[in-house]
């Protein structure tokens, strides 16, 4: 069953460290199966204003937990965490 990374980011801190990030986390996709489905941002209803949402599909929730927790993705990491306040979250298609 196909699963969902879903990133919000809902504020910058340091856009020095998030132009790091980006270029880095392509390369932690290739051979994991993922697929981009949205990024932008969003327009928001309800809740906490967010300054942007990408939607990453991978073939199951387990796949979509082994790239996020690979050491080259956690890598990555470390550049969008320093980069912004965020929330993370995995959820299962139905």
């Amino acid at each position: 069953m196909s699963a969902y990374i879903i990133f919000d980011r809902r504020q910058t801190t340091d856009a020095a460290e998030l132009a790091l990030y980006g270029p880095l986390v392509g390369a932690t996709l290739e051979g994991r199966g993922a697929t981009k489905l949205a990024g932008g941002k969003p327009l928001v209803l309800e809740g906490e204003p967010s300054e942007a949402v990408v939607v990453l599909e991978f073939p199951s929730a387990e796949e979509a937990r082994a790239w996020y927790d690979s050491p080259l993705y956690q890598e990555a990491t470390v550049h969008r965490l320093k980069g912004g306040d965020w929330r993370v979250m995995i959820v299962e298609g139905t």
